[in-house]
């Protein structure tokens, strides 16, 4: 996804930097590109997606799994398996993140135990012969993009930890031109700056928010 709307604002970022020009490195073009790039790369290091999307569907692989991990849904208005259309704390369970505000994974059934067989733990083991002698001991698998999700993603408001992070991975890379051929550069007082790592801020978001993304296509 490309950010139509700057998550936070160049000014933000020059501030920040504590700069006040406007040209070249600093323009608003310059900035607002390594604003879009900064969030963009937390997205997709993350695996989550926090710029908002109203409608959207989304196709996702399950392999057979009983759960699976998917980009902050907020609310679901339709969710398909295989061509079925599945029925919310029925037949489908949306697992929230640890702030309780969107939801990062979807769970179609019980995981199981060891001491049962495992197409028990499929509440229509029945109504799809899973007991039947053929199946038993079977991958589980699936078709590709069998999951099908409707509705709407990302956050509103865009969290606080994830504009900290854009801010600064965007000043980062606003200062980065002076060190593209070395990965380091010298201030005018003698001072070496090294770019070779992201910042420790946005290592950390990226390690604390980071989720296993399942997404195929959009």
């Amino acid at each position: 996804m490309s950010w139509t709307v700057l998550p936070v604002s160049q000014a933000d970022v020059r501030t920040y930097l504590d700069i006040n020009g406007t040209t070249g490195q600093f323009s608003d073009a310059t900035i607002g590109s390594n604003i879009r790039a900064a969030a963009s790369l937390l997205q997709g290091s993350t695996g989550r997606q926090f710029e908002p999307q109203s409608g959207a569907t989304k196709k996702f692989t399950t392999e057979g799994r009983p759960y699976i991990s998917i980009p902050d849904l907020r609310t679901a208005t339709s969710v398909t398996l295989q061509g079925a259309a599945l029925t919310a704390d029925a037949s489908y369970w949306l697992i929230p993140d640890s702030g309780q505000s969107v939801y990062i994974g979807i769970q179609f059934r019980a995981f199981g135990q060891h001491n049962e067989p495992s197409y028990l733990s499929n509440p229509q083991w029945f109504d799809r012969n899973l007991d039947t002698y053929w199946r038993r001991g079977m991958n589980v698998t699936s078709l590709p993009n069998d999951l099908i999700i409707t509705g709407d993603w990302g956050y509103s408001p865009l969290p606080d930890e994830f504009l900290h992070a854009t801010k600064i991975l965007a000043a980062f890379y606003t200062r980065r031109p002076a060190s593209v051929l070395s990965d380091s550069a010298v201030t005018p007082d003698g001072n070496f700056l090294r770019y070779s790592q992201l910042p420790i801020e946005v290592r950390g978001f990226i390690e604390d928010w980071q989720v296993g993304a399942q997404l195929v296509s959009i």
